[in-house]
């Protein structure tokens, strides 16, 4: 039988053996932001020839989040430079399970002398009476500041690697136990403390993904969406109980992309999910 004091044997070796380097996001509300700053919310860069993206009923889609790659701390994820912008549906769903419904936007180059004035000659910020209008941000046209830090991130609890990973860590560590199964081979004292270790990060990019339900990405195509290439949670106010971002109730929202075509800034091919409690 698997023990506390075993169980916490293999935590510390997951842990050890699952570990890598993310960037943590910590956010403060601020509406006078910069046309190219990292943001949640808010106003977008648009250049002067391009337009706003549209979702599958030709309307537009929302801004999410911008970041300035140069803003970043030293990583080997995102591009060096330009700005990669994450688009949702302004539907209650947000573009959930459908691809035309957001969109990730690639900028190398941005011009100089583009004013908020102009890209709101183009881009209509969400609608506080609009409640036909959704938006995770409880002010739905506010905006949010960024700020970086480079952290470390382990395997979440829901990942659909973590079961798989966990098994062969016991087998490995207590090969005369025969688990076969978390949910019905370990003690509930034991399963609970596995558990309560992996529970990931907050807004991040390139940690592992956290998931209030289920992991939606194929065990049978680990390498098909391998990097979180952003990940935002459900936020509370540090002033108040009033919630700042809100995903359904209390969830958060993640987008994944392959590891060679993050490389080679390919961003047609995304995975955009959310799920709450």
């Amino acid at each position: 039988m698997i023990t506390l004091e075993d169980i916490n044997k293999v935590i510390e070796k997951i842990k050890n053996d699952n570990t890598h380097e993310c960037i943590n996001i910590m956010i403060e509300e601020n509406n006078n932001l910069g046309i190219t700053d990292s943001k949640f919310g808010g106003i977008p860069y648009i250049a002067n020839d391009s337009n706003v993206p549209k979702d599958s009923n030709d309307m537009q889609l929302s801004l999410l989040a911008q970041i300035n790659c140069t803003e970043l701390p030293e990583n080997n994820l995102y591009p060096k430079v330009g700005l990669l912008q994450f688009w949702i549906s302004r539907d209650e769903n947000f573009g959930l399970n459908n691809r035309e419904d957001y969109h990730v936007r690639y900028i190398k180059e941005t011009e100089d002398g583009i004013t908020n004035e102009d890209v709101l000659n183009k881009y209509t910020l969400p609608n506080e009476d609009n409640d036909e209008e959704y938006s995770p941000f409880n002010k739905k046209n506010t905006s949010f500041a960024l700020k970086f830090k480079k952290g470390m991130s382990s395997i979440t609890s829901n990942d659909f690697q973590f079961e798989e990973v966990t098994l062969q860590t016991i087998q490995e560590l207590f090969p005369n136990e025969d688990v076969r199964d978390l949910y019905d081979d370990l003690e509930r004292e034991v399963f609970d403390t596995l558990f309560k270790a992996f529970n990931g990060v907050n807004h991040a990019i390139g940690a592992y993904p956290t998931f209030t339900q289920w992991d939606p990405r194929n065990p049978d195509e680990p390498n098909a969406y391998n990097i979180t290439l952003l990940q935002v949670e459900s936020q509370w106010s540090n002033d108040s109980n009033d919630a700042q971002i809100m995903w359904g109730d209390s969830g958060v929202a993640n987008f994944f992309i392959n590891k060679e075509k993050l490389e080679n800034l390919d961003f047609e091919d995304v995975l955009f999910n959310w799920d709450c409690f």
